[in-house]
């Protein structure tokens, strides 16, 4: 499901305003992933440019603009949103990724309904600096 990756990517993304760039590792454990033996584990390579505008991620981990914010709300330590996104299955939710310099986690509970039933998800993700992006860019 479309959802279950702009969560992963919007974890990644969203609490970029007061990280160090570097070389991330992302952890995201949704019931929204095809059937998998625990959590998709990626690696990114954050600029310091992307590291200083969580929006600027988002846009691009958004792609096909499937899935929206609203209600953006950064304290410094704690990034909170609702969202919604479109697709075979509609959903809502809202989000929060409490975050340091070099360490990130957060859940994200999205509620959908397809032919009469209501699915209601939470999805968790964590992540940590591992050093400076490697000559490839730690992609």
């Amino acid at each position: 499901m479309k959802a279950a990756a702009f969560i992963f990517f919007l974890a990644a993304g969203a609490a970029q305003a007061a990280v160090e760039p570097g070389n991330w590792e992302f952890s995201l454990e949704s019931p929204l992933q095809p059937s998998t033996n625990g959590p998709v584990v990626k690696q990114r390579c954050l600029t310091p440019e992307e590291a200083s505008d969580p929006q600027k991620v988002l846009s691009e981990a958004r792609g096909s603009d499937k899935c929206q914010l609203s209600n953006v709300v950064d304290s410094g330590s704690d990034y909170k949103f609702d969202l919604a996104c479109t697709g075979n299955v509609p959903v809502r939710g809202t989000g929060t990724v409490r975050y340091t310099p070099t360490t990130l986690d957060g859940a994200v509970d999205l509620v959908g309904e397809t032919h009469g039933l209501r699915l209601k998800t939470r999805s968790f993700v964590s992540g940590r600096r591992l050093g400076p992006c490697s000559t490839n860019g730690g992609k």
